[in-house]
């Protein structure tokens, strides 16, 4: 589900409501039993030490830290870290919990052409639900079945990808204006 709207419309409130890190103002959130959720915040948090410390070890790690571009920084210090390679840390630490539902707040930001590869591939192949928060067209196109648009406080739910949330605007603001 690919999530969209002007900046500050409230979409990484909404993400991080979902996920259990903010309460909301009212209303209730209903989560099933024991369900998993990982959130990749927009602009993430790791804890101190280093990126091997942080992450772990295996072949895994090694192939996501490869493929992220950050195998060679695997024994920096996570304070050390700039904002992209943070986020790159964060993104190789989500995907590699077993988890149930997957929030993602802007995971593009500081990727290279590589490293977005790698996480359409990560998105696609993930056997749970996501939540992607992205002004990332493309990246919404390829990897989204629905989405969510949130417009001046209303939301509005589209079947497709991006293209035909603009197709459904599109409609929309015709229906508007006459």
């Amino acid at each position: 589900i690919g999530v969209v709207g002007i900046d500050a419309g409230g979409k990484t409130t909404l993400a991080r409501i979902i996920a259990g890190a903010l309460i909301p103002d009212s209303g209730t959130i209903r989560r099933g039993r024991d369900v998993r959720i990982g959130l990749l915040e927009q602009i993430p948090w790791l804890p101190t030490g280093t990126v091997r410390e942080t992450l772990g070890a295996g072949w895994e790690v090694d192939a996501a830290l490869d493929r992220l571009g950050m195998l060679d920084e695997a024994d920096a210090e996570t304070k050390s870290l700039s904002g992209g390679q943070l986020k790159r840390v964060a993104l190789a630490q989500v995907f590699g919990k077993e988890l149930d539902v997957l929030i993602l707040d802007e995971p593009t930001n500081h990727l290279d052409l590589n490293a977005i590869q790698w996480l359409e591939q990560q998105i696609v192949s993930f056997r749970g639900a996501v939540v992607l928060v992205s002004h990332d067209r493309f990246l919404l196109d390829r990897v989204t079945t629905r989405m969510v648009e949130i417009d001046r406080g209303k939301m509005f739910i589209h079947a497709g990808g991006y293209s035909r949330l603009l197709e459904v605007q599109a409609e929309r603001e015709e229906r508007a204006a006459s």
